[in-house]
């Protein structure tokens, strides 16, 4: 039985159909459950929102790759993964006011078309930290010892000639980080159990007290380049970081060192990088994010034995989904109380008359109901 079968016999508080929500209701996209409605993630906050007679909850029944304003228009509070936010899918949307984003990501959201409809839209920093530094740690570690490529010649039978496919490893070695956020801090202190030689960090908005505490030594782009064994993308996509590594930048790098991007894809010119590993300007590549996603079968990346490609969930857990969905749920429960939720990527909204008046009736609603 499906999510949505098993909970239209139920109250509020638990997923339910559109029809049936009443009170303070929250959506949920369609991408959190799978082609029969079954949640794809065991724990994603839903235990959070029980004991709320008030408060309604479903996941939106198709999914869009763009939401259209029939998907927004009946909610409160939308929680969301992957479907875009635009501004034709803000048209006529009156009640809503705040969008939950899984992950710190808000690139697929139009910032302003959400304050001018007076909708907050927030992230989850906090669930995503762990889990993407220790994806990063993996990449470095597989790369290092060709894991992929020795795995796909022992299947292959040539078992010998994957003994000749030597290593090199992080120790003694120079890790450079464009960006220094929390998540590039955490990848950091995990790393240096590995005994790396020097950390560099290219961030033009970091604090340099935060490099001091960590170690790390703030360098210029180029300078990170040309000294480091692994280059790791942790900056967000901007008009400034679009395109940021080009075939430029790849001819300033060591022919033995790596690129690891988890970050976003076009932060990295794909056929610079293509090239730049075809002719042996760099050593490997792992990444889980593209120019274009999902990535093309065909793309000469997935030809490479020297490439790692996962589909931008390498860091997706068990732990990623229940804290980052506690978050998101914990957002919510702050606009039902007429509140500010933590994490507001649009700070312009808060002083938005539409966003103010929500939230003040919410928190007269509340008082009115005798409910906290």
């Amino acid at each position: 039985m499906s999510v949505t079968e098993q909970i239209g016999e139920e109250t509020m508080g638990r997923p339910d159909s559109t029809a049936r929500l009443t009170g303070f209701r929250i959506g949920f996209s369609a991408d959190f459950c799978d082609e029969r409605g079954n949640l794809v993630f065991p724990d994603i906050g839903l235990p959070l929102l029980s004991g709320y007679p008030g408060i309604a909850h479903a996941f939106l029944g198709e999914y869009k790759a763009e939401y259209t304003p029939g998907q927004l228009a009946d909610y409160d509070v939308v929680i969301s993964l992957k479907p875009k936010v635009t501004a034709r899918s803000l048209e006529g949307v009156e009640r809503l006011a705040a969008i939950g984003r899984c992950g710190v990501g808000y690139d697929n959201v139009d910032l302003a078309a959400c304050t001018e409809r007076g909708v907050a839209v927030y992230i989850t920093p906090g669930g995503v930290v762990r889990p993407v530094a220790e994806s990063i740690v993996l990449l470095v570690l597989a790369l290092s010892h060709n894991l992929v490529m020795k795995d796909r010649l022992v299947r292959q039978g040539r078992w010998a000639e994957s003994t000749m496919r030597l290593g090199r490893e992080p120790r003694d070695r120079v890790v450079g980080t464009i960006g220094l956020g929390n998540i590039a801090s955490e990848a950091i202190r995990l790393l240096r159990v590995l005994d790396v030689k020097k950390f560099l960090a290219f961030d033009p908005y970091a604090d340099i007290g935060r490099s001091e505490r960590l170690g790390v030594e703030a360098v210029t782009l180029e300078r990170l380049l040309r000294e480091s064994d692994y280059v790791l993308v942790n900056c967000p996509l901007t008009p400034e970081t679009r395109g940021l590594l080009g075939k430029e930048q790849f001819a300033q790098m060591k022919p033995y060192a790596v690129l690891i991007n988890t970050a976003r894809g076009p932060i990295v010119n794909e056929a610079a990088l293509i090239e730049a590993l075809q002719e042996g300007r760099i050593a490997g590549a792992a990444l889980d994010v593209f120019e274009q996603e999902p990535l093309g079968a065909d793309s000469p990346l997935t030809k490479m034995d020297n490439v790692i490609l996962t589909s931008h969930s390498v860091a997706w857990t068990e732990e990623l989904f229940r804290d980052m969905g506690r978050i998101d749920c914990e957002g919510a429960l702050a606009i039902y109380r007429g509140e500010v939720p933590k994490n507001v990527v649009n700070p312009q909204v808060l002083s938005h008359p539409k966003f103010l008046d929500k939230l003040a009736t919410y928190k007269a609603t509340l008082a009115a109901s005798g409910r906290r």
